[in-house]
């Protein structure tokens, strides 16, 4: 009976099991390479596209707020007699009378549920005529002659996420931080 020496054991029990070469690593590196970019300025491009429609709909609907609270006042816009933001603010996200004077029983209101934060300059508060569109200075502007709700930021400006809670926490917050 012949044994086997130990180094031939060894030597049977690590032989090389079948792997990948340098050349075939590379090529699935670079692959991928090319996978992502396609892939990533699709979907940076896809968070700027849902941020602008995002835009669009709060807009709108500050502006329905403001369109509803005027024809629910015989065409008395919301600024007017307002005196404060604050009051302003309160007219589209409370309960008011005819005459615009908030109170938790009136029949007018609420209009909106809060103030929408806007996401390409993460600012919430509504600028009062003043400087056109665009100033980037509030995050809406309302014409006070013609009531018109319009973004307040500059083209081109980064997008912002938008994390504070419910844009109800968030109004609330805001009109906190007005006093008066």
């Amino acid at each position: 009976m012949v044994v086997p020496l130990l180094s031939d054991q060894r030597r049977s029990h690590h032989r090389f099991a079948p792997a990948f070469s340098l050349v075939e690593l590379v090529i699935v590196v670079v692959i991928i390479g090319i996978i992502g970019a396609i892939a990533v300025p699709r979907i940076s491009s896809s968070s700027e596209n849902a941020a602008a429609k995002a835009v669009v709909a709060d807009t709108r609907a500050l502006q329905h707020a403001v369109d509803l609270y005027t024809t629910e006042h015989e065409g008395v816009l919301p600024h007017v007699g307002a005196g404060t933001a604050k009051v302003f603010y309160f007219r589209l996200i409370k309960k008011s009378d005819l005459d615009g004077t908030i109170n938790a029983s009136g029949i007018y209101g609420p209009y909106i549920d809060g103030i929408p934060v806007n996401r390409h300059n993460g600012l919430q508060t509504i600028r009062h005529a003043g400087a056109a569109a665009g100033a980037n200075t509030h995050g809406w502007r309302y014409d006070t002659t013609s009531g018109l709700i319009e973004p307040d930021h500059t083209t081109g400006t980064k997008t912002f996420k938008v994390d504070t809670g419910t844009v109800k926490e968030a109004t609330e917050k805001l009109i906190n931080d007005l006093g008066g």
